[in-house]
């Protein structure tokens, strides 16, 4: 369930925070009581109504999440909820036979039943339309008969889109249960093909389909297959009412993160600076946005903007995103020996240790670029601290760097621990160190939709490293 907390914190962190980020808890509260209607499981979960802005509020944020924990959980899954739309479906068949022919007490009893189903279960589509019926019955059920047909063949449209959409929900919540925060293997195609059996028109589908298609992207690191898909679905949303804009600033991230991976970084930056309009200030999201323009502005070569982009961000309230900043903060260190950038303050090792320490312990995460930005300041700085580190780097690389995802990283640090064989000769390093160097060359940066990418490419530090040796030589 972790990494359906992960998932869901990517697209809108705001829907845990009244319930302390636990996805558990959320369940738990949901299978303990046996609800009538979504308004007593949120005075469960929200508590009293201390003001009608702020329960609305929190309203707003858990409503559209409730379905998909409840598909989720064991004790609420999908075919509770088939079950249900069955049941509306049903009433609504037999009451429609009972006041076409004249029977209006009997007929609209049982379409007040599926009505409340339909509202306890969020079935939004048939909701309208039976509240239509309820209110409005003598016009639904025109005399004309071409009329009375046009209506019924509205209704049946919306219970096929509603289906498709609860199929592509569970799909997409089945494939956040199975996927790690690191996005290790995983057979996407699979649900992309039993996706496409579940077509409807809504703006939830496509915006599901979307997110399958982009984690998909990611995993195969196709990132032309990620842009096009994202712009096709922000030019589908255009100009069109009712679309979460948790959904529009994922798409932007994502559609920048891969403009970002080939290359394009002007484009990259103007994604992430669009995506500011779908963020709200000092959030998560926000905060995220500028951690994506920090490393942008890395990877294009802007390394005085991206510390002015750090200085002003550095001091975020979010414990991740700032132990991230703290990391950028040593390669600038790095990039300030080597003559790229002044620093406004001396950078301390010890203290950036310590900003970090909650962060090492993610083995295969961010740990790795604490331990490549740590050598690379005792590089600048030390190297018989460098020497000293080898032995520990060389026992942490067998251990714990075994996955299709950090192979890049492992191949990095392993030329970084051949430097004293090397005796730190750029000549030496290159002939002893070629398989490794052909490795990087042959294998493009790929990115997942964590934020533990490289902060800066391998080959770009390496040819930083192998310059600076160079000069030294001379």
């Amino acid at each position: 369930m972790n990494s359906l907390q992960s998932y869901i914190s990517m697209v809108e962190p705001r829907l845990l925070h009244h319930i302390n980020g636990s996805a558990k808890a959320f369940i738990r509260i949901f299978q303990e009581g046996n609800y009538v209607s979504e308004e007593a499981f949120m005075q469960k979960i929200c508590g009293e109504k201390h003001s009608v802005s702020h329960y609305y509020q929190l309203k707003a944020r858990t409503k559209k999440i409730l379905q998909a924990l409840a598909i989720v959980s064991r004790s609420n899954g999908v075919n509770t909820v088939e079950k249900k739309l069955d049941f509306c479906r049903k009433n609504f068949t037999i009451g429609e036979k009972f006041l076409k022919r004249g029977d209006r007490t009997e007929g609209l009893e049982l379409i007040k039943e599926a009505y409340k189903v339909a509202v306890t279960y969020d079935f939004v589509y048939l909701a309208c339309e039976l509240s239509s019926i309820l209110y409005h019955d003598h016009i639904y059920y025109h005399p004309n008969p071409r009329k009375a047909a046009f209506y019924s063949a509205q209704v049946d449209k919306y219970l096929q889109d509603y289906a498709a959409e609860k199929k592509a929900e569970h799909l997409l919540f089945q494939l956040a249960a199975k996927t790690s925060s690191a996005l290790k293997a995983i057979d996407f195609e699979e649900t992309l093909g039993l996706l496409e059996q579940y077509k409807g028109a809504s703006l939830k589908y496509k915006s599901y389909k979307c997110v399958i298609e982009v984690l998909y992207g990611f995993n195969t690191g196709n990132f032309d297959f990620i842009i096009r898909s994202c712009e096709e679905t922000l030019t589908f949303f255009k100009g069109k009412k009712g679309v979460f804009s948790s959904f529009q600033l994922f798409f932007l991230r994502s559609r920048g993160k891969a403009h970002m991976a080939i290359g394009n970084y002007e484009l990259a930056a103007n994604d992430f600076k669009e995506g500011e309009a779908y963020a709200t200030s000092r959030s998560v999201n926000d905060y995220i946005l500028r951690l994506y323009k920090t490393l942008n502005a890395l990877h294009a070569g802007q390394y005085q903007i991206a510390y002015e982009l750090y200085l002003a961000n550095r001091k975020c309230r979010f414990e991740m995103i700032r132990e991230q900043f703290a990391i950028i903060e040593a390669y600038l260190c790095f990039l300030a020996h080597l003559g790229y950038l002044e620093l406004k303050n001396p950078f301390r090792l010890g203290k950036y240790l310590n900003e970090t320490f909650k962060a090492q312990e993610d083995k295969e995460g961010s740990n790795i670029n604490i331990i490549i930005a740590e050598l690379l300041v005792y590089l600048a700085r030390d190297r018989g601290k460098f020497i000293d580190r080898i032995e520990a780097v060389n026992n942490y690389t067998y251990r714990h760097l075994k996955s299709k995802d950090t192979r890049r990283a492992k191949r990095f640090i392993k030329i970084l621990c051949l430097l004293p064989k090397a005796n730190f000769h750029p000549a030496a390093l290159e002939r002893i160190a070629q398989r490794h160097i052909q490795y990087l060359k042959d294998h493009p940066i790929s990115m997942g939709e964590n934020v533990s990418l490289e902060i800066l490419p391998f080959e770009v530090l390496l040819g930083m490293i192998l310059r600076q040796l160079k000069k030294k030589v001379a």
